[in-house]
């Protein structure tokens, strides 16, 4: 019985541990270094202080749809933590926090 609790408190130890933690990018807008956050457990991606909904996207593997009142944008990754999107026009390019 002690041999089952202790492989059950393993378990969800482990679980938690495996948790992914929010994904940092520094991100440059018009000359402006800011960050971007993805949390794919709450299914937020925040820029600029705005909140947007995770949704399902075509990037791939790591990469996001973002969507907030009608306004969305593909936020894509690629190899070595540098990523990118487009919002109203504007190219932006960021790197991953490490």
């Amino acid at each position: 019985m002690k041999k089952s609790i202790l492989l059950i408190a393993l378990a969800l130890i482990a679980g938690q541990a495996q948790a992914a933690a929010p994904l940092i990018y520094i991100c440059k807008d018009h000359g402006k270094k800011l960050p971007l956050t993805v949390d794919d457990v709450k299914n937020v991606l925040t820029w600029k202080g705005t909140a947007y909904k995770i949704t399902v996207t075509d990037c791939g593997k790591y990469g996001w749809r973002a969507e907030r009142d009608g306004v969305g944008f593909d936020f894509c990754t690629a190899t070595q933590g540098v990523a990118d999107f487009e919002l109203n026009g504007v190219s932006i390019y960021c790197d991953q926090k490490r």
